[in-house]
Order: structure tokens, then sequence, then C-alpha cells
């Protein structure tokens, strides 16, 4: 015969009154709103900011456009270029690659409307530009003290305080090698790989300036400006000279030069034939050194006891037409391009003859 089953031995839970059961009381989080300007600016600038992982057509649409204010969206609308809104024509020259017969360009383009056409929030020049401030914001680029470095590094630029690494003296530093290397060990240069050894880097002092101008490497026209910062002085020296003849037998330079401190040259001796003032002052050189002697002496601000022994050839670039002689122009060169230095033309010259 089976058991029957037993009963339970646990005690029923006993009835309590509902307002007898003591009530336990938890912490508060203190409600403190965040200040709305460190919010935005956490947004705008921190690395880890929401901005940096979110896709940003869910942020900025037609839609989000729409519920924006009027006050709001004129605001932003002056923001935009003119390609943004409804209406806008680009106005081309009659014989631009990009005119058509169905184009008129003859007459300026209709005025833009202030209606936003909101496919430039899918355009991909938009969406780019969107991921690039992303970029920005990931790098930390966008924060108050990357700012801070930007703006110190381009006051020192400005003011002579800070020198920046030209690619002269990297490659100057790059291969600054025992000039006792065999020629049978140097390699072979290649674009955008150098290779060469200091022998050859070395051997190229012994090119002399008169050389370049023997050659053709620096011509009649040329203008030479000078560029050195020197330590304890408050401002950069800047002067420019221009080449007025080339000896024919001794290759030795004269050059033009106007008294003062103006770092460019006036128009008259930027033009193709040069023509001194009564104040214009000639020298001839055969150096570098003595051509950074000759200006400094004629500029007044450094004294001679407070001038290095530095290599000027670094300290001077050659600036020259491209082609035929062009308008004068208002860049303070008579519209030469730059040519490259001294330091850089010589070295050139030698690698490659």
């Amino acid at each position: 015969m089976l058991d029957r089953p037993r009963r339970s031995t646990r005690q029923p839970p006993r009835y309590q009154d509902i307002d007898s059961v003591p009530v336990v009381s938890r912490p508060k989080r203190k409600a403190q709103d965040a200040d709305p300007v460190d919010q935005l600016r956490f947004l705008l600038q921190n690395p880890k900011s929401i901005l940096t992982t979110i896709d940003f057509t869910d942020l900025i649409n037609a839609n989000s456009w729409q519920m924006l204010s009027s006050q709001s969206q004129a605001a932003l609308r002056a923001l935009l270029p003119p390609t943004a809104f409804h209406g806008f024509q680009p106005f081309l020259e009659p014989n631009h690659p990009s005119a058509t017969d169905h184009m008129i360009v003859d007459q300026p383009a209709p005025a833009v409307s202030d209606m936003l056409d909101t496919s430039v929030f899918t355009d991909p020049h938009f969406l780019a530009a969107a991921r690039t401030f992303q970029d920005h914001i990931y790098s930390d680029w966008m924060s108050d003290s990357h700012k801070e470095k930007v703006n110190t590094f381009q006051a020192g630029i400005r003011d002579g305080t800070l020198a920046a690494a030209w690619k002269d003296d990297v490659w100057d530093k790059n291969h600054n090698l025992k000039p006792t290397q065999p020629k049978s060990a140097q390699k072979t240069a290649s674009w955008g790989n150098v290779v060469e050894s200091a022998a050859r880097a070395g051997e190229a002092a012994e090119v002399k300036l008169v050389t370049l101008a023997k050659l053709s490497v620096i011509r009649v026209g040329d203008v030479i400006a000078y560029k050195r910062n020197f330590s304890g002085f408050s401002a950069m020296i800047e002067r420019d000279v221009i080449i007025q003849s080339i000896h024919p037998k001794t290759h030795a330079l004269t050059v033009l030069i106007e008294p003062g401190t103006d770092k460019h040259l006036p128009a008259y001796l930027l033009l193709p034939q040069p023509v001194p003032s009564a104040a214009t002052q000639s020298m001839t050189i055969t150096s570098p050194t003595m051509l950074e002697t000759g200006i400094l002496d004629i500029d007044g601000r450094v004294d001679r006891s407070k001038r290095p022994n530095g290599n000027a050839w670094k300290c001077f670039s050659v600036w020259r037409w491209r082609g035929e002689p062009v308008d004068i122009v208002g860049d303070g060169r008579g519209g030469r391009e730059y040519h490259g230095t001294l330091f850089y033309l010589r070295s050139t010259y030698y690698h490659e003859r």
C-alpha cells in the first residue's frame, strides 16, 4: 500500500499589514544639470565625443532641417555656399570647356533663392567634409590645447623665434656621412628614395658660386632672397637683391640692392632691364658669404660681432621667371617663382653633372 503524501512542516507566512512594513529609504541622486556650454564643448572638441562614431546622415538631413526654427535656419543658411540653394547656375565663359549651346554664358547667373536644396545633405562633398570633421575631433585637433599649440607655432614662424625644418636641412642631416667613402661604394640616387653617400655630398661643397654663374645655374635677372634668424635679435633679416650682370671672364656677380631695411626691391629694379636709381647700391661678389656680409652691412641692424659663421648657402633662395618675363605683379619679386636655395642648386648641379 502506497504511503500517503505527507504534509509540509513549513510554517505558513504570517500576514502583515502593508502599513506596518517599514519603508527602506534609498539615497537620492543629486540632480545636477550639466552646463550646456560644457556639453557643447565636449561634443565638438573631445576625442570621446559621440560625434566621432555616429553616422552624420542620421543627425543632419532634410528631416532634421525642417525641425529647426526659422531663426536657426536663417543663421545656418548664412554659412552655406550658393551651390546649396535652389536656382544656382554656374557662370561660365563662352570658351569654357564645360559650356554648351544650351547654357547662357553671356549673361550673369540668376539670383539664388533662399530655399535650401536639401539634397546637399547627401552630396559626396558634404559627406566627405563631415567625415573629415569627425576625424579632426577624434584626433584631438579641435581641443583648446591643440589650437594653442598651433597658434604658438604660427606666432613663432612669423616672429622668427621658431625655425621650421626645411627639406634642405633634413637632406643634409640624413646624408651627413664621412667624406672618405670611395666612389666605388656610392649608390645611385632614385627619385623619392635618395641614397647618396656623404662623399658626394661633401664634394659638392667644392662647387663655387662663380661656377654656378658660369654654367647658368644662376642667371642675370634672378632675384636672390636672403633670410636668416639671428639669436638675440628681435626680428628675422630678410632682404632681396637682383643679379645685374655676370663678368664674362671671372663670372663674379654684380647685384643691386636698395638701402634701408625693406625686404623687397622696388618695382623699377624688378624689370627685365632694371634701371637703378641714385640711391641704389651695387656690389660685386664671388661667394654667398661675401653677399651676406654686404647685405648685413647695408641693412645695418646686426652688428658684425653678433653675426654667426653659419652656412650662408642655405640662407639664399633664387627666384626666376618661368619662360619669358611677365608683367610686374604685386608679389614683391616681379612675378618670379621660387627656384630653390643656393644649397639645393649647388647639390643638384653636382649630382647631375
